[in-house]
């Protein structure tokens, strides 16, 4: 499947991803129950491995996401989100360089919802100083167990990486098809207590496995490009 279709697809990239934080925070045991919980011709390609440049099923996604969220619970999805998208931004170190703070990065958000899925929009209702709130609209899997946490998780790492500090966000379900992403950073009073601390579950992330690149810092040199290859269970890069 080279090309997007009317069903929800994900770029291999993210799906590799996903599956390469999971290993590293949850080990070959929680993998070896994801694949069990796939379909016979999801398990097929799994075990054949997936291709970056590719687009696949978004179910396979989000059976991870079930899969994490029933044995080790909301704060550990949470902290895959913020895992994939570590790993993510240290080997795509470019895209930081056109982003300059929370706001502009924020405005970013349909595109960057757009480029990984082929279902689904992104609308921005709020993007202040300290506080930002993006809907997602038309989605099949938003109103799945876990799924927004998991793409809260995601983009909250990058507000974080453009600068937001004393970060929580929380999501909220307006329907199966609306999700709200909340993000409050600095000494915003809105955030409330059912938020997720940002900062805190960074700093405990595990250091990334061997060949995962974190992002690089301001002045060091710039790293090469390169497109990651292709993962298979067992593998140690992806």
């Amino acid at each position: 499947m080279s090309e997007p279709s009317s069903r929800p697809l994900l770029r291999g990239t993210a799906l590799l991803n996903a599956l390469a934080a999971a290993r590293l925070l949850h080990g070959e045991g929680l993998l070896e129950r994801f694949a069990d919980a796939l379909t016979p011709a999801q398990r097929a390609q799994y075990r054949t491995g997936y291709l970056p440049g590719r687009w696949y099923d978004e179910e396979v996604q989000a059976t991870l996401v079930r899969t994490i969220r029933a044995h080790h619970g909301d704060e550990a999805l949470v902290r895959t989100g913020l895992a994939l998208m570590r790993r993510h931004v240290g080997r795509a170190q470019r895209f930081l360089t056109r982003v300059s703070g929370p706001r502009r990065l924020v405005a970013r958000s349909a595109g960057l919802w757009a480029y990984w899925r082929n279902t689904g929009r992104v609308v921005v209702e709020h993007n202040g100083p300290t506080s930002a709130r993006v809907v997602v609209l038309d989605h099949p899997l938003t109103g799945s167990p876990g799924d927004a946490l998991l793409h809260g998780a995601s983009s909250a790492y990058l507000l974080f990486l453009a600068g937001a500090r004393q970060l929580r966000f929380r999501c909220d379900a307006r329907d199966p098809r609306c999700t709200v992403l909340s993000s409050f950073w600095g000494e915003d009073l809105a955030a409330g207590h059912d938020t997720f601390a940002v900062d805190a579950l960074v700093a405990g992330l595990p250091a990334p496995a061997p060949g995962d690149a974190l992002v690089r810092r301001r002045g060091d040199p710039p790293a090469p490009e390169r497109s990651p290859p292709s993962w298979r269970p067992g593998s140690t890069a992806a």
